[in-house]
């Protein structure tokens, strides 16, 4: 039997989620407009600065994830006097993930030197890093306090940050890129500089609602007053979310390296590449936003000893995601051409664009269903099978079609960037498949082998 009132709740915590989501992808176009009216050395700097930052933070970030999805169990247990001891472990981890990936963008910066033989992009990536870099303290702490109100089931605040911070971004580039209101003109390290600053200015806000609202208010003093930590609690956290992080890793990694794939090829293929992966990033957020909400769900059932709500929530998150990719399918597919022309004019990468787009469709619809499962399995806490599933999918089996395809005769006539694409559809489908078959291997032996 299904629990239909459970649709209400996951949608309820998806959608400020996706608001959150969406802000942050927002931050990123922001950067990339404001950086494009700096420069063409600008723009390549914050994308070249941006790739290199992205997979290191959001891996640290990703091993902060499974916060939410264990408080969510320890409410669904009524064990709401542990939620705080476990914050503070939280604190403590997102603290030492940012002296781990500090010193990591610190020595990396070299490295761009030898990506590009252009000295003035070569140090205004540099410098961009070195700016972003001290944000990561704040980004990690936002995560987990806003991990903490995901798993107690409020998602809005983050969503009214997140808004906040967007906001502010758009001026905070502007005066920092172009030297405004008596600051001096940085270029693409302003870029930098304004996210840093939003990071801090989200982190504070953040904290004084966890420590002003009524509903946190046992946890105030596991916040302001950092007990040392218990070694045990802080490895069983890594345990956890270190799989989450490599996960997230491995595929923030294919499309980073793709895009090397195709940069011999020419700028036709590669900026056709970016048009289709910005608009399929941006409508990914749909079904991440329901893969964490299904989470939690979980977790808070499994927490209950509840095996209707878990079959519930997980049923219905998958009718949910599938839903929404048949509606942006049909979108992508009417549409995909004008979607194109929003970003460049030039009729042939618009032509080829839209062509990624549509070979894309297939590509959402296995990426809903990888998202979700990965949800799932995340609020049962078997993170480890996450990670191996996505390392087989993305780098044994996708990444390899997509170089064959792309750059080589061996199978088909060399494909481009449309070789790419083909291979991402494998791997995600595989992805797909596999983490299927391991949550109903998971719901087996949890619940129904448990006599649940």
């Amino acid at each position: 039997m299904i629990q239909w009132k459970e649709l209400k709740k996951l949608a309820k915590l998806a959608l400020p989620v996706l608001i959150v989501n969406l802000t942050n992808v927002g931050m990123n176009c922001v950067d990339t407009i404001v950086a494009g009216q700096a420069g063409e050395v600008s723009l390549s700097a914050v994308a070249i600065g941006s790739s290199i930052y992205t997979p290191v933070a959001l891996f640290a970030a990703g091993i902060l994830m499974i916060i939410g999805p264990v408080i969510s169990n320890m409410m669904g247990m009524n064990v709401k006097t542990r939620i705080g001891y476990f914050l503070n472990h939280g604190l403590w981890l997102a603290f030492a993930l940012s002296l781990f990936v500090m010193p990591i963008l610190w020595f990396v910066r070299p490295i761009i030197g030898m990506l590009s033989d252009n000295v003035d992009m070569v140090h205004m990536s540099e410098d961009y890093i070195l700016a972003i870099m001290w944000g990561v303290p704040a980004f990690l702490g936002f995560v987990t306090l806003k991990s903490l109100n995901e798993g107690v089931n409020m998602t809005k605040p983050a969503m009214y940050v997140g808004i906040i911070g967007l906001l502010v971004n758009i001026p905070a580039n502007f005066i920092f890129v172009f030297g405004l209101l008596g600051m001096p003109k940085m270029g693409a390290a302003g870029c930098g500089v304004a996210t840093a600053l939003i990071f801090w200015i989200e982190f504070l806000l953040i904290f004084i609602f966890v420590y002003r609202h009524p509903k946190h208010r046992s946890y105030r003093k596991h916040i302001v007053m950092w007990r040392r930590p218990t070694l045990s609690v802080v490895v069983k956290l890594i345990k956890l979310g270190i799989p989450v992080g490599i996960s997230i890793l491995c595929e923030v990694l294919l499309f980073c390296v793709a895009s090397l794939v195709l940069a011999p090829l020419g700028v036709l293929q590669v900026a056709s590449h970016q048009v289709a992966v910005n608009v399929s990033s941006l409508v990914f957020m749909l079904p991440l936003s329901v893969g964490l909400a299904s989470s939690i769900r979980v977790a808070y059932h499994l927490g209950k000893k509840d095996r209707v709500g878990v079959k519930s929530a997980i049923i219905l998150s998958y009718a949910l995601v599938l839903v929404i990719a048949v509606i942006t399918c049909i979108g992508i597919v009417l549409f995909r051409y004008d979607i194109a022309l929003l970003y460049n004019d030039n009729p042939e990468i618009i032509s080829l664009a839209g062509t990624l787009l549509l070979i894309g469709v297939f590509y959402q619809l296995s990426d809903c269903v990888q998202v979700v499962s990965t949800g799932v399995l995340r609020g049962f806490r078997d993170t480890v099978s996450i990670s191996v599933i996505t390392f087989i999918s993305y780098w044994i089996v996708g990444f390899p079609i997509c170089y064959v395809l792309a750059r080589t005769n061996w199978i088909v006539p060399q494909m481009d960037a449309k070789g790419v694409w083909i291979g991402f559809i494998c791997g995600l489908t595989v992805s797909a498949i596999l983490l299927i078959i391991r949550v109903r291997k998971v719901y087996r032996r949890d619940l129904i082998d448990a006599g649940l």
